[in-house]
């Protein structure tokens, strides 16, 4: 008991670290080549291409919105949205619509300078139960690059 009472106030540190420290999701990506562009696909998406932009599609039909899409021209603005600029890990924009039944609509849109050209990470999430952490989103943006 007295080696545990010497041992416990080194520990007290370590414990509490890891109590606070933010856990972020693991997320399994493949790497797809688009347009010039490298990308990591979260593990579950599909990849759909348009004229300006690639689509990161659930692979299963959800009834929120959720989706990914990487806009090689600006987007236009979220219409009808609160906007909050934000700067952690990098320059952001979360936009936020009142939703109906599935709750709040969030947009999230990241920029990226991509060697002599600009790219856009925009994530769309709909959910009740507050503004998403849009892990798979920032680490799409993390893995965005020019084709090598």
């Amino acid at each position: 008991m007295v080696k545990w009472l010497k041992i416990f106030p080194l520990l007290v540190p370590f414990i509490l670290a890891s109590c606070n420290a933010e856990q972020q999701r693991v997320i399994e990506m493949k790497t797809e080549v688009v347009d010039g562009l490298q990308f990591g696909v979260p593990e579950g998406r599909k990849v759909e291409t348009g004229a300006d932009h690639i689509l990161l599609l659930p692979e299963q039909a959800l009834r929120e919105v959720d989706e990914i899409a990487i806009w090689t021209t600006a987007p236009q603005p979220v219409a009808g949205g609160v906007d909050t600029e934000g700067t952690d890990p990098a320059p952001h924009t979360l936009t936020t619509v009142e939703g109906g039944m599935g709750g709040p609509e969030y947009t999230l849109t990241i920029p990226k300078q991509i060697a002599d050209r600009q790219a856009y990470v925009r994530a769309y999430i709909q959910s009740e139960g507050g503004t998403p952490a849009f892990d798979e989103a920032w680490q799409v943006w993390q893995s965005l690059a020019a084709e090598k």
